[in-house]
């Protein structure tokens, strides 16, 4: 069984709790300890976020999380991931480069309700699980 870097789409939609499928899905990721966070999704979600009140409750909700932190090796593989699409002719943001560095060196699944990490899913060999039609 393999652990799962959760996208911040997924973590928006099961903090919203209206779809109840993705809530099952991440619900049971949680209670296996199977769902990793990075950085740059916490700072994604608290870009979201609009009172402090419910940014301290946010950040709080994942002490208890397994955190990946971003190395320099981390930053640099996700430059060369760019590059290497690019050459190709496609461009991705650096904070989806970032989210699939992390999880192809940590050996992870990105769990994720973004058509875009498909693009980049093959070609640099990066393992997601698309939940589609939630």
């Amino acid at each position: 069984m393999s652990n799962y870097l959760v996208d911040t789409s997924v973590w928006v939609e099961f903090l919203r709790g209206e779809k109840t499928a993705i809530k099952k899905r991440l619900e049971k990721l949680l209670d296996e300890n199977r769902a990793d966070v990075s950085g740059i999704i916490l700072a994604e979600l608290l870009t979201g976020i609009g009172t402090e009140k419910e940014q301290r409750f946010l950040e709080d909700c994942f002490l208890g999380l397994p955190f990946l932190e971003a190395t320099r090796e981390i930053f640099a593989a996700a430059g060369k991931m760019g590059a290497a699409l690019r050459k190709k002719g496609i461009t991705m943001p650096l904070s989806d480069l970032l989210i699939a560095s992390l999880a192809k060196t940590h050996a992870l699944t990105v769990l994720t309700l973004d058509n875009h990490f498909q693009t980049l899913a093959r070609p640099l060999n990066v393992q997601i699980e698309l939940l589609k039609g939630f």
